[in-house]
């Protein structure tokens, strides 16, 4: 069943105050730039909620990121680029695709998306790259194979590190939109039932979150 608004509204209610608070980043995107933007290229009209989404991932900071729009099959994703192989770790370039002309796809664009859906796009792809900063270059090599055959498990991670990273209400509001729109292509939407976190899954994973000793 698709997500519903009412579900989110009462868990609201239920659970602890300040369950889905984030560190507060004022929306000045010169400011951001300067504090975010280091080695980061971007595309018009993606700029900030990427900046927003990477306020979150300090570990990134010095990490060149090219953002590109491109008409691929899905709706966007990160990687590496090629030349990973002839570079040190800590060097690498990687980039994040955006399907710009995905409305004839799947149902609908990036700007179609509410901008916390936005910032949730970004949070997850930025997930990826964060989980690719930590592998050499032959645990890279060997991601696309392994991606084949666990696809499920390593997206599932890969919301569950967004989540870590205090972007879960973006992330809540982008699977949301996907999973409630009624011009979601059918495919991508069970592409989606069956590879990613739902709703209900990704407040779970947020108290879980809030609850730990770290967060207390």
């Amino acid at each position: 069943m698709p997500c519903k608004r009412k579900l989110y509204i009462i868990l609201l209610i239920l659970l602890p105050a300040g369950l889905f608070s984030q560190n507060e980043t004022p929306l000045n995107k010169d400011s951001l730039v300067i504090n975010f933007g280091y080695g980061k290229t971007f595309i018009e009209g993606c700029e900030l909620p990427a900046l927003v989404a990477l306020s979150n991932y300090p570990e990134l900071d010095s990490t060149r990121i090219e953002l590109k729009s491109r008409r691929i099959k899905h709706f966007g994703n990160a990687r590496p680029k090629i030349a990973f192989l002839f570079r040190k770790q800590e060097t690498r370039h990687y980039i994040i695709v955006i399907n710009k002309k995905s409305r004839d796809i799947i149902g609908f664009s990036f700007s179609d998306l509410p901008f916390g859906a936005q910032v949730g796009f970004f949070g997850h792809e930025l997930a990826h790259i964060s989980d690719y900063c930590g592998k050499n270059n032959l645990q890279i090599t060997s991601y696309g194979f392994k991606y084949l055959f666990m696809k499920r498990s390593i997206e599932r991670s890969t919301d569950r590190i967004a989540i870590k990273h205090n972007l879960g209400e973006q992330l809540y509001d982008l699977r949301s939109f996907v999973l409630n729109n009624p011009h979601t292509d059918k495919d991508y939407l069970e592409y989606k039932y069956n590879n990613y976190l739902d709703c209900e899954e990704i407040i779970k994973e947020i108290s879980k979150l809030n609850e730990s000793p770290q967060n207390k």
